[in-house]
């Protein structure tokens, strides 16, 4: 099924046309979806973010609900044997 609306050509250069297959390819979805969501993002952000689509809304969570999803994202992930948070840190500032 075609989407509504009106077909319009755009040349790109080579090097973004690969770049958006590839995140296409990536994202099992079509070049034209990508370059059309990422349209979608910059006139979202153009006009300020007065009105921003659903696609752009972030949930609310309640804090306990934030912690429970930062302790879930961080399963697997351990500090480097020796390292300390203040000493990623320090060495960030270095």
């Amino acid at each position: 099924m075609k989407p509504a609306g009106e077909t319009i050509s755009w040349v790109l250069p080579p090097a973004l046309l690969a770049e958006v297959v590839a995140a296409a390819d990536e994202e099992h979805r079509a070049p034209g979806d990508v370059v059309r969501k990422a349209l979608e993002r910059y006139l979202v952000e153009r006009r300020g973010a007065a009105a921003p689509s659903e696609a752009f809304q972030v949930k609310k969570r309640t804090p306990a609900e934030a912690a429970a999803r930062m302790r879930e994202l961080r399963k697997g992930t351990f500090l480097p044997e020796g390292e300390t948070i203040r000493s990623m840190i320090e060495h960030g500032r270095a």
